[in-house]
């Protein structure tokens, strides 16, 4: 073995080190930029959650006041803005929750209410 060949192991191990390494830290860079972009959007997180809460409303407003609301045509300013609910019965037709979901571009925001629990004592 001469001096030349060992130098062009030794390159060559330093070359393969830093290009894992040059990808390594390209690979993190992306995921960390990617998560303080969805932790950044406050505002269409905002409206998704307010989205879901007038998802609630609306299947509350159809369940108490027997009325046919179409509560995924909702109308927003924001046309990026939607909500699907859907109210989940048992066997007896019986209500047992309400599910919606409020989207806003790419902000997913959820809730879930239930009926369960409550008993009268009225007459």
């Amino acid at each position: 073995m001469t001096m030349g060949n060992k130098g062009q192991a030794m390159l060559l191990a330093v070359l393969l080190i830093g290009s894992g390494i040059l990808t390594m830290t390209a690979v993190s860079g992306y995921l960390t930029l990617q998560r303080v972009r969805m932790s950044s959007d406050t505002v269409n997180s905002t409206k998704a959650v307010f989205a879901a809460d007038a998802g609630i409303e609306c299947e509350l407003f159809n369940y108490f006041k027997r009325a046919s609301v179409n509560c995924g045509k909702l109308f927003f300013e924001d046309n990026k803005v939607s909500i699907k609910t859907s109210i989940v019965v048992d066997a007896s037709s019986t209500p047992r929750y309400i599910k919606s979901i409020g989207s806003a571009s790419r902000a997913y925001r959820a809730f879930m209410m239930g009926f369960g629990g409550a008993t009268s004592t009225l007459p």
